[in-house]
């Protein structure tokens, strides 16, 4: 059962009320169980984007504010209405100058402490003015402690249908130990955020487990749309002539539960060479250099049930790459042609993105359009580059007519389309990569 503390209020666009706000959040924050670093954390974030939101949000219409203490994480989310709206600031590479009294370059400030207080943001355009804007903090978790694989392990194998915390912990720390950094889930490197997130309803889990009640393999989904699932694994620990009885245990065991819900297809790219490939069609492949070498990741992808078809919007430069992935796929698509814009809506775009040196991977998403995209793509990658990261991927949702159009900026960017998933976003996903491997 959940055990989320939630707070939801209206408040004026003014910024008189961010100072209470602010108090608000730092008390949720202790009843969820928080530390004081992730308090204030917390606390600064709400502060100044109502801040800066109070100042950007028309009229006197309201800032509606959502305030939310889950087991492993902080999560604040504000919905207002804004024309003309400009959050370049929120760019992981944006730098502030912090001397200064011109009021639009204190908001930018503002807007770079909130971006940094907090561990990742999402803007979603609701459509006319309206957006919804969320931000969370995550919980200090202890990293993994190395471990060794489980000896003597015994048929029959079988589900374990309640996994306990302790249990769930173990595995994704057995995971760690045994796979390569890109196929595990960045929560297993922390393994109390597992079994938290589990606990949650943010991720589900299929645990197996020998005639003795070792941990026998994991595998791990959750949801990335309305129709779509993504998984990880499996994960197997068992002596390489077990192997391939537990994985198609596992899938078999993950394939029957998530048949019932209302998901139709299952994606990953981070499957493991134990996936029984019979069961799973390829989507494509992306890249990475580990220690020299050029290593490939297949994405793949399952149906539930059948695909009755979407329309998609399409840039020029994508639409071979399109036509042709869906011949491949069988996939029934209205291809709807999208026009290059001439003109952009603003000065700075905004990127979203997330990234992870330890598996050498980083993601980027438009959140917002603007003359320097082509330029602030250029800046992620450099960014990324410094940190020694190679593997930079961008999400492309087709559904969104304006996403789709920026198919030349990304190729100008150095990007190329890898992969399409389907069903993977409010319609299908094209996953780019950037081109050059350091």
């Amino acid at each position: 059962m959940s055990e989320d503390v939630r707070v939801s209020l209206e408040i004026p666009a003014e910024t008189v009320f961010a100072c209470p706000v602010a108090g608000l959040a730092n008390v949720l924050a202790e009843r969820a169980g928080f530390g004081r670093r992730e308090r204030y954390r917390f606390q600064l974030t709400v502060e100044e984007f109502c801040l800066c939101l109070a100042g950007l949000a028309e009229g006197s219409r309201p800032l509606a504010l959502g305030l939310t203490g889950k087991r492993h994480q902080l999560c604040a989310s504000f919905a207002f209405q804004a024309g003309n709206l400009s959050l370049g600031a929120l760019n992981v590479t944006s730098r502030a100058s912090f001397c200064t009294t011109d009021d639009a370059l204190a908001g930018d400030i503002g807007l770079f402490l909130a971006g940094k207080a907090a561990d990742r943001f999402h803007l979603k355009h609701q459509g006319a003015d309206r957006f919804l804007l969320e931000a969370t903090v995550d919980r200090s978790y202890p990293p993994v402690a190395p471990v060794r694989l489980p000896e003597g392990l015994r048929a029959p194998f079988a589900i374990h249908p309640n996994p306990s915390p302790a249990q769930l912990s173990h595995a994704a720390t057995l995971a760690i130990s045994a796979y390569p950094p890109w196929q595990c889930p960045s929560s297993f490197r922390t393994p109390g955020k597992f079994p938290d997130m589990v606990a949650e309803g943010q991720v589900a889990c299929i645990l197996a487990c020998d005639a003795t009640g070792q941990i026998a393999g994991l595998l791990p989904w959750s949801p990335c749309s309305g129709q779509a699932l993504y998984f990880s694994g499996p994960f197997v620990f068992t002596p390489p002539e077990m192997t391939a009885g537990v994985a198609r245990l596992l899938v078999d065991g993950f394939l029957s539960a998530v048949a019932r819900g209302p998901h139709s297809i299952v994606l990953s790219f981070r499957a493991t060479a134990d996936l029984p490939q019979a069961s799973f069609e390829p989507l494509g492949a992306l890249q990475s250099m580990t220690d020299g070498r050029l290593e490939s990741h297949p994405v793949v992808f399952r149906h539930l049930r059948e695909d009755n078809g979407l329309a998609v919007w399409c840039a020029p430069q994508l639409e071979e790459f399109l036509r042709q992935t869906y011949d491949r796929l069988a996939l029934p698509r209205d291809i709807l042609p999208v026009e290059v814009p001439t003109g952009r809506p603003r000065r700075e775009s905004l990127l979203g993105a997330t990234y992870d040196q330890v598996r050498n991977f980083a993601e980027l998403e438009p959140f917002l359009d603007g003359e320097d995209l082509t330029a602030n793509l250029a800046a992620h990658v450099a960014a990324f580059r410094r940190k020694g990261i190679d593997a930079i991927l961008y999400s492309m949702d087709l559904a969104v007519p304006w996403e789709a159009a920026l198919a030349g900026d990304l190729i100008e960017a150095g990007f190329a389309p890898m992969a399409v998933l389907p069903q993977g976003g409010q319609a299908d996903k094209v996953i780019w990569q950037y081109a050059r491997l350091a």
